[in-house]
């Protein structure tokens, strides 16, 4: 595949660390086997990727520290506590941590483990739970987190902006595959749904900063302070390349390119291994702007998607995209995956300044207007 400009392309690899099921007992360390094969997976193939990427990658790993967890296994932070070594060689790597939170209760009616998005109170005080868990076993407050299940909603993203996360890593910009499912799906077994699932088509496909009233709106003034880094779409398939493949396509009634936009799962397998990366490459080269963001989660290799997931990133060493990425932490690119503001935005930013403010406000103010409309670049000597 061509590839247009050459430039190294920033990749956030997101590892959810969570039990091997949803249906979880108190088998304890029993339910973990998937984040041992996992630990191993990833080691083996950062070794594989220094090899051909242009930088050292580090990847992101998000333990699951909701009040699941805590009921299950005796303590939210069972996963850091319980395996130290591995916590430890992962620091030690340069790999980063974040919290990802699941919604799920126990139900009596269900004689389940449930995802609840209908109570407010609990999303909130579920996910609020999950990052003093975290923040009482680092030491210091989470700064990033991922959604679990794909859900988001007002509620929660008020919480974590609240509660100091600066960067939400989970967002899926699409019309979920919950919004047609009763049931979230794990590896090996299900969770029902208890409420609505949050349709996201209408979020941006880049980073942005959240307004307060729709965290699916971006808002250029009074804006939430945490970034949305939206996870990687694109089409299902890749459009024709050359006029004599877009005309024999045309001849025989064949729609030329599909409208619509597909979460790029790893473990889905609508495409080859390779053809997977030349999904994210065609990707890449069509943002102003490109970065990836991936997520996996730490599967038995005995699930499908764990061997899926296996065979795709083996792939990734052999394909010649993997000499542009750069497995890199979140914020430490921000500022170069944001997309470039227009000078009306810039305008309207400053325009919002009140009469009378004090000398040092507006100064601050008129620096990041100025910032933005740089595209993010910092602009003072």
């Amino acid at each position: 595949m061509t590839m247009r400009r050459r430039e190294p392309v920033p990749v956030f690899l997101s590892i959810d660390v969570e039990p091997d099921l949803l249906q979880i007992s108190r088998e304890r360390e029993v339910d973990w086997l998937g984040y041992a094969v996992t630990y191993e997976f990833v080691q083996a193939l950062r070794s594989e990727l220094e090899q051909v990427c242009p930088a050292k990658p580090v990847f992101g790993w998000y333990f699951r520290t909701d009040p699941q967890i805590e009921q299950a296994c005796g303590s939210a932070d069972f996963a850091m506590r319980a395996f130290p070594d591995r916590f430890d060689a992962l620091r030690e790597k340069g790999d980063y941590f974040g919290v990802h939170a699941h919604p799920l209760r126990w139900s009596g009616a269900h004689e389940a483990w449930v995802h609840d998005f209908a109570d407010t109170e609990w999303l909130r005080f579920s996910t609020k739970f999950a990052l003093e868990a975290f923040a009482e076993f680092a030491a210091a407050p989470a700064r990033l987190f991922r959604c679990g299940a794909g859900f988001l909603s007002d509620d929660v993203v008020d919480v974590i902006d609240r509660e100091g996360v600066e960067a939400e890593t989970g967002l899926e910009p699409v019309a979920g595959w919950g919004l047609r499912s009763t049931a979230v799906p794990g590896a090996l077994d299900k969770s029902p749904i208890v409420g609505e699932y949050t349709n996201c088509a209408s979020a941006p496909k880049t980073p942005y900063h959240p307004s307060y009233d729709d965290f699916r709106r971006p808002e250029n003034g009074d804006a939430r302070r945490i970034l949305m880094v939206p996870m990687t779409t694109g089409p299902g398939v890749l459009p024709p390349r050359g006029l004599l493949p877009r005309l024999k396509r045309r001849w025989v009634g064949e729609i030329e390119s599909s409208d619509e936009v597909r979460m790029l799962y790893p473990v889905e397998d609508d495409w080859t291994e390779r053809g997977f990366w030349d999904l994210i490459a065609h990707r890449v080269d069509s943002m102003e702007r490109p970065y990836v963001s991936l997520a996996i989660r730490t599967d038995r290799l005995d699930s499908f998607r764990a061997r899926r997931v296996c065979r795709v990133f083996h792939e990734l060493v052999r394909h010649p995209l993997a000499k542009r990425l750069r497995f890199v932490h979140p914020l430490d690119v921000k500022d170069a995956i944001m997309p470039r503001a227009s000078p009306e935005a810039a305008y309207r930013t400053a325009s919002r300044i009140p009469r009378g403010a004090a000398p040092g406000f507006v100064r601050r103010e008129r620096r990041a207007a100025a910032h933005a409309a740089a595209g993010g670049r910092n602009t003072g000597r």
